[in-house]
């Protein structure tokens, strides 16, 4: 289960906001609203662009619920509601939903906790079968009690190892004092080891009440169908009473009442401008400021809401050129957000700099800038840009349906489905003389808070340490309230469908074209008339092996240039014309937001383009011309170079980005593959512009470039563009791209370690497989995806050893690479390693069981279908199969052979590629 920070920015740093001469005209969902008789709010929105549907049901049950001797207790339940219900045991609610190709997860935030399940429609009323049997029939056995507290210190350990998560809890200690905010979501550990069960299912029926939930329903369904089924499964459904309401002990009463006047006394109202600094164990000075702004129901939100919007906007807003642009900018990295809770709302800016002495610069910079908004003057495309993206968004995010949970969630608690609904519309009306007014009132004499926090030196003494309740304040606390008696052995009725197996069928009317340019180029073209969104993935192939030592990380150097301006736009011109025509682009990695690098590979770079159809033209060629004539103006590479570096140093105090490289470092040593993909500080340091313009023009050659397309254009038209912009380009560039280098066989076991002071230590364990073009490729990806299941289940669900482990097999042409990762404790690594070998052991001596098939070859189609539930990645892997040897018609002919894999086929792979006394063990963190 995932914890989302409201504070991430969960657009990438370089999505480009929709600016449009006139607004684009989206068409209105039919969405269905109202409540069942119980009180749970229901919303349907029908979305026939896919045969998924997603349930996402949203819990008033937040960390701002919690008192000081319940901190924690929202994610620790969220966790728990995993565990087994009247009905399910944990092994059978986990899998029931992913045999059936579905996915299942949930999240907490401060205000909200959400549950989802992602399912082919024909099984969605199984999975919110199984919804509601967590919510409120769980049982919450002991002996789960016992190793879910494990996995959850992990979780807090791994969020402790984050590179700036000393920075992001001083901040809010500071910025949230006395508030309901100013808790972690994750709590502490001596809480987690500690709070007693009769506390949490106390918690669960305070919160988990039908009045306090809303579902959202979207994707391939008849509204009236689902009103039927959602009420005969949710419809009976309601709170149980304690049994004896007397029971409800006054002590416990009294605690809350005093903790509720406690927050009212030290609540913090801000009353003027507050700095408070500190050194840290980061590598990087991190500066964040909290405005006071107006609540989500004020008149003057949606002025602050428009101004937040170009406040963010890089290359256009004044506040980012001053802090991200010139000769010498004064930082790396800034984000700007507009965050709503219940009460209030707070204006947010977060600024990276790699020189500490630039703090006290930049503090007087954002002040200065957000006290004088109110006389910003802004060019009007400008503005109805951002007012058009806005209804762009809705076109973008109904392809990703889980998706769509994620981005509204920050507004479902706060604003409600209305604001959702309306928000675009209420947006529109907002004029620039709005935003200046709404300004000058709340920030022409700015209330903040501010913090700094800067790397400690070595061997300082007043380092910044999270402040929390030591074990025996929480058994104190806890010993002197008494819990009332709930009945769990009965629970609410439920019918659980019957469930038919599954048909591997790609239900698929659009028209493909896939060819080879004259100049090499290969274009690959998918037509469907009921596409909104144009999507155009540029693929390059062999990454790293197209670099040297000397130049590592020089491809992902470039793809950062390509948006900072081309020949005849400079970065500022660049940004609004893209806007213009609406466009997402995604270049690279994006450093604010965790564990979102899972398409960023050794084997081949991408840039991603969006835009909705209406735009289609116009967006091909100003992305061609990005991808073809971009400029490196020297002062856009130094700034480019200095956020690189800065993300280098900060990925190094990471347990994980370390023990990846390492792996790779090991696995392929003295290949290719062994260098990072971003490089090192020491080689990003040394290449110039020349460097960056000649690997561009060789790199990106046709003949090294698959152009994978998605629109409701014909496929004739889009050919045209192509030709017109592609067709004679490289007839004077003659490339020899080198082939990816494979790795040595292993005969042994290579160990190899990086040391970091972490809480955590990482572990990657693999070893080599064969290309993408072996005949055991489908049977290896069934027996990876058993390998994943049982290390999760064992080593995570039994043990507690790990909040996230897992296994995987990726394949480049000639050859491939299984590995197995998890990230535990340092008195857990032994155990942890000798876990994966066994598991490992077992599946290549034993084989699997024939439910084991049945389940991987289902979750392997799931996620096939979840992938590819958007436009822009049904380019994405357009290109991947062109790159890896295949045509469109690729996915057809995988599940054809999923479908066929058997029990045999697994026994025999495992058998023959997953070696327990020849691999690559790489860690990094603490090892004892």
């Amino acid at each position: 289960m995932a914890v989302f920070k409201t504070r991430i920015i969960l657009k990438a740093a370089i999505l480009f906001t929709l600016l449009a001469l006139s607004p684009v005209q989206v068409q209105a969902a039919g969405d269905t609203t109202y409540t069942l008789e119980n009180g749970m709010t229901v919303i349907l929105k029908e979305n026939h662009n896919s045969s998924m549907v997603s349930s996402i049901i949203f819990v008033r049950s937040g960390s701002k619920y919690e008192s000081r001797y319940e901190n924690g207790i929202t994610h620790f339940l969220e966790h728990l509601l995993f565990d087994g219900t009247v009905n399910l045991k944990r092994e059978e609610l986990d899998r029931s939903v992913r045999d059936l190709g579905g996915y299942i997860n949930a999240f907490t935030r401060k205000e909200m906790t959400a549950y989802l399940v992602l399912l082919p429609g024909q099984f969605i009323d199984y999975g919110l079968t199984v919804q509601a049997d967590m919510l409120f029939n769980s049982v919450f056995p002991e002996e789960e009690l016992a190793k879910e507290r494990k996995v959850v210190i992990e979780e807090i350990k791994r969020d402790a190892d984050s590179p700036g998560a000393p920075a992001e809890k001083f901040f809010t200690e500071k910025a949230y004092a006395g508030t309901d905010y100013d808790r972690p979501v994750l709590g502490f550990q001596a809480f987690v080891e500690n709070i007693p069960r009769e506390a949490i299912i106390d918690y669960w029926r305070r919160y988990y009440i039908p009045e306090n939930m809303t579902i959202l329903l979207i994707g391939d369904f008849e509204s009236e169908q689902m009103k039927s089924t959602v009420e005969q499964i949710f419809g009976g459904l309601g709170p149980s009473m304690p049994v004896d309401t007397t029971a409800i002990d006054s002590t416990l009463v009294t605690a809350r009442r005093a903790e509720r006047e406690w927050r009212t006394r030290t609540s913090r109202t801000f009353e003027g401008e507050e700095v408070f600094k500190t050194v840290a164990d980061v590598t990087t000075t991190y500066i964040d400021f909290s405005f006071r702004a107006p609540s989500i129901d004020s008149s003057d939100y949606m002025a602050i809401d428009l101004l937040s919007q170009y406040l963010a906007m890089d290359g256009v807003s004044p506040l980012m050129k001053a802090l991200k642009e010139g000769e010498n900018p004064l930082a790396t990295e800034a984000s700007v957000s507009l965050l709503p809770y219940e009460e209030f709302s707070r204006l947010e800016i977060s600024v990276i700099t790699e020189n500490p002495d630039n703090a006290d610069s930049i503090v007087a910079l954002v002040t200065n800038q957000i006290a004088n908004t109110g006389t910003l003057i802004v060019d009007p495309e400008t503005i109805t840009g951002i007012k058009t993206s806005n209804k762009c968004d809705e076109i973008y995010n109904a392809e990703k349906l889980h998706y769509y949970g994620f981005m509204i969630a920050p507004y479902m608690m706060t604003g409600g489905w209305d604001f959702i609904q309306n928000y675009a519309a209420n947006l529109e009306r907002v004029e620039w003389a709005n935003c200046q007014a709404a300004a000058k009132k709340w920030f022409g004499k700015p209330t903040y808070a501010a913090t700094v926090v800067k790397p400690a030196a070595e061997g300082a003494t007043d380092v910044y340490r999270p402040q929390e309740m030591s074990a025996k304040e929480i058994l104190k606390l806890f010993g002197e309230v008494t819990y009332p008696e709930y009945q769990l052995d009965s629970g609410f009725a439920l019918t659980f469908p019957s469930t038919d197996s599954i048909s591997y069928e790609l239900s698929d009317a659009a028209e493909y074209h896939q060819e080879v340019l004259a100049n090499g180029l290969t274009l690959i073209i998918k037509s469907n008339p009921d596409s909104r969104v144009f999507a155009l993935n540029v693929l390059g192939k062999n990454r790293t092996a197209n670099e040297s030592e000397r130049s590592a990380g020089v491809t992902d150097f470039v793809n950062r240039c390509i948006e900072k301006g081309t020949v005849t736009r400079d970065v500022s011109e660049l940004s609004r014309d893209l806007a213009k025509i609406g466009a997402n682009v995604t270049l690279y990695d994006n450093p604010w937001i965790p564990f979102d690098d899972r398409y960023t590979t050794r084997r081949f770079s991408f840039m991603k383009f969006e835009t909705i159809d209406e735009f289609a033209e116009k967006g091909f060629h100003l992305f061609a011309e990005m991808i073809l004539y971009p400029a490196f103006d020297s002062t856009e590479v130094e700034n480019v170079r200095r956020s690189m570096i800065g993300t280098l140093r900060r990925a190094g105090a990471s347990p994980s980005n370390l023990a990846r490289d390492l792996f790779y470092e090991t696995l392929f040593a003295g290949k290719d593959f062994a260098r990072p993909i971003m490089g090192s500080p020491a080689t990003i340091g040394m290449l110039t512009p020349y460097d960056l313009k000649r690997h561009h023009e060789r790199f990106y050659a046709p003949g090294n470039v698959i152009l994978s397309i998605t629109t409701a254009r014909p496929v004739d038209e889009v050919k045209a563009w192509v030709s017109k912009r592609f067709g004679r380009l490289g007839d004077d560039i003659t490339i020899e791209t080198p082939p990816s280098e494979a790795p040595e066989p292993i005969f042994e076991i290579k160990d190899a370690h990086k040391d970091l002071d972490k809480e955590q230590v990482k572990i990657y364990l693999g070893a080599g497989l064969p290309g993408a073009g072996s005949s055991d490729l489908v049977a290896i990806k069934v027996a990876t995806s058993i390998l994943s299941n049982r290390l999760f289940q064992n080593l995570r669900e039994k043990q507690g050893l790990a909040y996230s482990v897992g296994a995987g097999s990726t394949f480049d042409r000639e050859f491939g690479w299984l590995y197995a990762a998890i990230g535990t404790g340092t008195e857990n690594f032994q155990k942890a390693v000798d876990g994966i070998l066994l598991e490992m052991d077992k599946l290549r001596l034993d084989g699997p069981m024939p439910s084991e098939v049945t389940t991987a070859r289902n979750q392997i189609w799931g996620r096939l279908m979840s992938a590819r539930l958007s436009g822009i990645n049904q380019a994405y892997y357009l290109g991947v199969n062109a790159y890896l040897g295949r045509d469109y018609s690729y996915t057809g002919s995988f599940l054809e052979q999923l479908a066929k894999v058997t029990v045999e086929d697994v026994r025999r792979v495992a058998a023959k590629y997953f070696k327990t006394d020849a691999y690559v063990l790489a860690t990094a963190g603490r090892r004892p």
